[in-house]
């Protein structure tokens, strides 16, 4: 909201903006509302692969260096 220095005789102005500035609010609100959504849906990923369990780990076979010399 401007307003401008008051002196006799003349009159106030005052510009009001929040009509204007309403859909750019809402878009504000809007991305940071899906910004918060994304951030959780990734620690709820994160936090679901830190709880599966590791598969089955194989041993390495001993190699067998006789017969390869």
């Amino acid at each position: 909201m401007w307003t401008f220095v008051m002196q006799p005789g003349l009159a106030t102005t005052i510009v009001d903006f929040t009509h204007e500035l309403s859909p750019l609010l809402v878009g504000l609100v809007s991305m940071v509302w899906l910004s918060a959504g994304m951030i959780v849906l990734a620690a709820l990923q994160h936090f679901a692969m830190q709880n599966t369990k590791p598969s089955a780990k194989t041993t390495p076979t001993p190699a067998d260096y006789r017969a390869a010399a």
